[in-house]
């Protein structure tokens, strides 16, 4: 049996779908307008997929994501 591994700054990519992190109290505003299934909860992390938002939302949010992996990298 395979079980998935995530951390909570990690994008989900699932069918060629790609998944976006949020935490609960990230979520953005209109989340509740989304399809419920375009939307995955694992743990205490939810991910919607990235066609809910602009392309320019999307791209800026994984630069993000990215910046932070790389911080959390450093030694302080």
């Amino acid at each position: 049996m395979n079980k998935l591994k995530f951390k909570s700054n990690q994008i989900l990519k699932l069918n060629n779908q790609i998944y976006l992190p949020f935490l609960i109290h990230t979520l953005p505003n209109n989340y509740n307008k989304f399809p419920i299934n375009s939307i995955i909860k694992i743990k205490t992390i939810i991910y919607i997929n990235s066609n809910n938002f602009t392309k320019q939302y999307t791209q800026n949010y994984i630069n993000t994501i990215n910046y932070s992996n790389i911080n959390s990298n450093i030694i302080k």
